[in-house]
């Protein structure tokens, strides 16, 4: 859909135009906002003034209504309940006061025995003003207390009354009558006419139950006397708050920011008045609203000057140059390389952008020819990569996610049977068993299927023959998949090694243990025992004994290490099953220290074994559930290479600590270990400086103590000094896979 606002240069700088004009209408609308705030502020401070003045009036005359009556009640006429006496003293207090309206006092029956101003009666019976909320209140309270709406007694003014009680108390202190008096609100006409108050604004009287008890100016069709205020006012001046404004609607339909005072008698009483104040909300912004208009009407004539200007000048001076411009660049797209802007133009800019727009034109023609250079050089890429992905040995190729092959190596090709520049067939021709158990293998578990299901990284050890294949082979296959920025799949890698010689080469091994077990260590458990046949003669000489001796210890370090390395091998393979059995550590480490004496290696060397840091005592044992067989070729391992790096003289030493759960053996002996090894020092075949190392000593210790569930660690933080660290588990279950 065509833009409508930046279709042509004209209407783009119409556009620009009315979008400076934003931040102005947006500073207008903002002071319109400030200004309309202040103005409710201001009404809301002058309608809380006036409010305020009133309660304050209406407090002062609450207390002078309350001190006339608690004077009156101490009169000795009054307490007497002396009628005439009491009218006149009643009738000149009133001369005195045009505040209130009257002055009456009554029994406590509420029958009237006095009043400040006659009172018609009905029927010869005496007036009664029993049923006042206030007087029964004063009686009950023995205190000063302010009416509800009530239209006064029959024979006087009827209308709406503010009635004041107060109780009169007989020589006992009982409560024998009561005092009353009432002011009427319209009083307050004047006050709040001379607050010059915007047009339309109201005063509210409203008793404790929020019922209106004078409004001004009076509105007897939405508003009259008596009637409850509507629920929106009543809820803000009934608040907790003793004072406050917002803005409501009131019942005549207008809103009014309205402002209220509440009226106590004592702090934590209730309030017994009302007074509220209303300014209409059209009057209190009128102001802001005629300014708003004003800046509206300025902003509006400075934009249309604005538009005009720019309609009318940027043709000229900027219009018909940049449509030269223009010309000259559909050229250029076209394929008109030779298209040139031509003479410079009047203004700096344009000519600017016809200088760029020609340098842009060389540049292009540059481009092309670099462009054609760097697919050249991605085509050679592209070529190399595939000439090293066809010299691999591991068989890659790359599917996409529905599982077509759209790229194959040599290697895998070779694998899976395909011609030299055939491709995988994953259809009719799949062909994989599963090597371990050689079940037929569907297509939708093979890792490549796997992985496009949503699988990470899939591996798998299959035997697969492909359609141009010789019989089965051996590999170990995984599945990348490689995902976009959105994560949606776009394509997977599989890679397959061909493992079938290292098969064959695993089961040579196993037959070479399968000859040790049987063809070699079955001969050797004889020769074992011959040599404890031997020493039960009793006609050999000491030196023969002590060479029988030696014969048997080596023919018993002979079989350990025959059953030590059949053992390994199978903890490589993860088939050998760890079965403890309760050994004293102490004792086979000196049974592989007295193994070792017969070779060169103990010569002039000292094994020293400590407990806990302090000298082994005779008798004194070191238990722990471990395999013996391979503990003990990992002790003679870690001794042998102690011996073999300490100096003639220099002693080896062989500490057991006891860690709770745990035990630790440390050998150290005097020798640093080099330090390009110290990374590796565990790893297979890492050896150095010994001429006949095989570098299987430390990787097998390491091997045994984690096959126990333990750890292994070199410490060489002491200069000169080597200490190997091997912790195991005191206890195990007597059996672990």
């Amino acid at each position: 859909m065509r833009n409508v606002f930046f279709s042509s240069l004209r209407n783009s700088l119409i556009t620009l135009v009315c979008l400076a004009v934003l931040p102005a209408l947006g500073v207008i609308l903002h002071s319109s906002l400030e200004n309309r705030e202040r103005s409710i502020h201001e009404a809301q401070a002058e309608a809380l003034r006036v409010a305020q003045i009133l309660a304050r009036e209406q407090q002062l005359i609450t207390m002078r209504a309350e001190q006339l009556l608690t004077l009156l009640a101490q009169m000795p006429q009054v307490r007497g309940m002396d009628g005439p006496g009491t009218s006149a003293i009643l009738r000149r207090l009133k001369t005195r006061s045009s505040v209130f309206i009257n002055i009456i006092a009554a029994d406590a029956n509420g029958r009237v025995f006095a009043s400040a101003t006659p009172l018609e009666r009905q029927m010869d019976r005496p007036l009664s003003i029993k049923g006042g909320r206030h007087l029964v209140d004063a009686m009950e309270s023995g205190e000063f207390t302010v009416g509800e709406y009530d239209l006064g007694l029959r024979g006087g003014a009827r209308e709406p009354l503010i009635h004041f009680a107060y109780p009169i108390a007989g020589a006992d202190g009982q409560v024998i009558g009561v005092l009353s008096t009432a002011l009427r609100p319209d009083r307050y006409e004047q006050v709040f006419s001379v607050a010059s108050l915007p047009q339309g604004s109201v005063l509210s009287i409203a008793d404790h139950n929020g019922t209106r008890l004078y409004r001004y100016p009076p509105s007897e069709g939405t508003s009259p006397a008596g009637r409850k205020l509507v629920m929106e006012l009543w809820d803000l001046v009934s608040g907790s708050a003793p004072s406050g404004s917002a803005t409501v609607t009131q019942a005549d339909g207008v809103r009014r920011i309205v402002a209220y005072a509440q009226l106590r008698l004592r702090p934590e009483e209730r309030p017994y008045l009302y007074i509220s104040v209303g300014i209409p909300e059209k009057q209190a912004l009128a102001g802001a609203i005629s300014t708003l208009r004003r800046d509206l009407l300025l902003l509006a004539a400075s934009a249309l000057l604005a538009i005009l200007v720019a309609w009318g000048v940027g043709g000229i001076v900027i219009g018909k140059p940049v449509e030269r411009l223009t010309a000259v660049a559909r050229r250029l797209g076209g394929g008109d390389l030779d298209a040139r802007s031509g003479g410079p133009e009047e203004f700096g800019e344009l000519s600017l952008l016809a200088q760029t727009l020609d340098n842009m034109a060389d540049a292009l023609s540059e481009d092309i020819t670099a462009r054609e250079a760097a697919e050249l050089e991605l085509r050679k890429s592209e070529a190399l990569l595939r000439m090293i992905l066809d010299s691999l040995p591991v068989g890659v190729w790359m599917s996409d996610p529905g599982g077509r092959v759209l790229y194959a190596n040599q290697a895998s090709r070779s694998i899976w049977g395909a011609g030299s520049d055939g491709l995988p067939d994953l259809g009719a021709g799949f062909m994989a068993w599963r090597h371990a158990t050689e079940e037929p293998l569907p297509f939708k578990d093979f890792v490549l299927a796997r992985a496009i299901a949503g699988e990470a990284q899939p591996t798998q050890l299959l035997e697969v023959e492909g359609p141009g294949a010789h019989g089965r082979v051996i590999v170990h296959c995984a599945a990348i998949p490689i995902r976009g920025e959105e994560g949606g799949l776009r394509a997977v890698i599989v890679v397959l090694e061909d493992i079938t010689e290292r098969i064959q080469r695993e089961q040579a091994r196993e037959s070479i243990e399968h000859m040790m077990r049987h063809d070699l260590r079955s001969p050797l458990i004889g020769f074992v025992s011959l040599p404890q046949l031997l020493l039960a003669q009793p006609n050999l000489t000491d030196e023969q004994r002590g060479w029988i001796t030696r014969l048997q210890v080596s023919a018993q370090s002979m079989l350990r290490i025959i059953d030590a390395y059949l053992k390994l091998s199978r903890i490589e393979r993860g088939s050998l099953a760890l079965t403890t059995e309760q050994t004293d550590l102490v004792q086979l480490s000196q049974d592989v220290r007295a193994s070792l004496e017969p070779l060169p290696l103990c010569s002039g060397r000292h094994v020293f074994i400590t407990l806990n840091g302090s000298p082994h005592l005779p008798g004194q044992t070191f238990p722990v559930d471990c395999e013996p067989t391979l503990i003990a070729t990992m002790l003679s391992n870690l001794l042998k290479n102690a011996l073999e790096a300490a100096p003639e003289g220099g002693i080896v030493g062989m500490d057991f600590a006891d860690l709770g759960e745990a035990a630790c053996l440390t050998v150290s002996n005097p020798g640093e270990v080099p330090r390009p090894i110290r990374q590796r020092f565990f790893e297979k075949y890492v050896t150095s400086g010994k001429p006949a190392g095989t570098g299987m000593g430390t990787y097998s210790a390491k091997r045994i103590a984690e096959f126990h569930g333990g750890s292994i660690s070199l410490d060489t933080s002491k200069p000169g000094q080597t200490s190997i660290s091997v912790v195991l588990p005191k206890t195990h279950a007597r059996t672990r896979a």
